[in-house]
C-alpha cells in the first residue's frame, strides 16, 4: 500500500482497489486512479479535522463516497454517509466501525482488503496538567481507556494515532496504551502540529521499547510510505 501524510491527522492509504482518505483540512492531496474507489473519512467537525473543501473533489471523482461523524454540520447528498459512536457499518466491500471519541466525533476501524485500519480522530487520553484539576485529568483517563478496552487484543495492520507534544511530559498516555493494548503491525503517529520530533522522543523513550520498530518516522508534509503488509 501506499500511503501519504498530508498534514496533521490527514492521510491518504492507496490499496489495490480502493483509497482511503483521512481527516483532510488542509494540504495537497495526492492524485488517485480514476478506476478506484475513493473513500473521505472525517472523524469530527473540528477545523483541523475537517474542510469543507475535500467535498469539492466530488467534482474529480465520480466513484467517491464521503463517511462523516454526524456532528459535521453540511448539507446531506447521496454521496454522504453520516456516522455516530459504536456504529457498524457495511459499504460495498468496506466494513466500518465507530468508537467514541473523547473529544466530539468519532473514531475508524475500517476492514478493507483483507486489512484492518484505525483512524483514531481525536480519541486519545488528553491529561493537561496544569490546565485541568486532577478530577478531570483522571476522568479523561477513564474515559479513554473505557474505549481502548472495546478493541484490545485487537490486530490491526495500520494505526494512525495522535501524539501530541502539547501535552508535555504527558505526551505519550495516549500512543502508549493503545500500543500496549492492540496488536498493532505499523502505527503512524499524528495530531503533532508539525512537532515531529515527538516521534523520535517517543521511540527513544522507556515506554516505547516494545514497539518502537512499529513506529512510523514522519519528517515532512506530502511524506509518501510504500508499506508491504501480509493480508489475512
Amino acid at each position: 500500500m501506499k500511503i501519504t501524510y498530508i498534514n496533521h491527522s490527514s492521510f491518504a492509504v492507496e490499496l489495490d482497489t480502493c483509497v482511503l482518505l483521512f481527516d483532510y483540512f488542509k494540504g495537497e492531496i495526492p492524485k488517485f486512479s480514476k478506476n478506484k474507489k475513493i473513500y473521505v473519512f472525517s472523524s469530527h467537525g473540528h477545523h483541523d479535522h475537517f474542510s469543507p473543501k475535500v467535498l469539492k473533489l466530488e467534482k474529480e471523482y465520480d466513484n467517491i463516497l464521503y463517511i462523516l461523524s454526524d456532528d459535521i454540520q453540511i448539507k446531506e447528498s447521496d454521496k454522504i454517509i453520516f456516522v455516530k459512536e459504536d456504529e457498524k457499518l457495511n459499504i460495498n466491500d468496506l466494513q466500518i466501525q465507530t468508537l467514541k471519541s473523547t473529544d466530539i466525533g468519532v473514531a475508524f476501524i475500517v476492514n478493507v482488503e483483507g486489512l484492518s485500519i484505525y483512524h483514531a480522530g481525536d480519541l486519545n487520553w488528553w491529561h493537561w496538567e496544569g490546565e485541568n484539576s486532577i478530577k478531570e485529568n483522571k476522568e479523561a483517563e477513564l474515559i479513554y481507556k473505557k474505549e481502548i478496552d472495546k478493541i484490545k487484543y485487537n490486530n490491526f495492520d495500520l494505526a494512525f494515532v495522535p501524539l501530541d507534544p502539547r501535552q508535555g511530559e504527558q505526551y505519550y498516555l495516549g500512543f502508549d496504551t493503545f500500543m500496549k493494548n492492540t496488536n498493532t503491525k505499523v502505527a503512524f503517529p499524528m495530531h503533532c502540529w508539525g512537532d515531529y520530533s515527538i516521534i523520535d522522543k517517543l521511540k527513544k523513550s522507556r515506554f516505547a521499547q516494545d514497539y518502537k520498530d512499529r513506529v512510523m518516522e514522519i519528517s515532512e508534509v506530502n511524506e509518501t510510505f510504500n508499506i508491504n503488509i501480509v493480508c489475512k
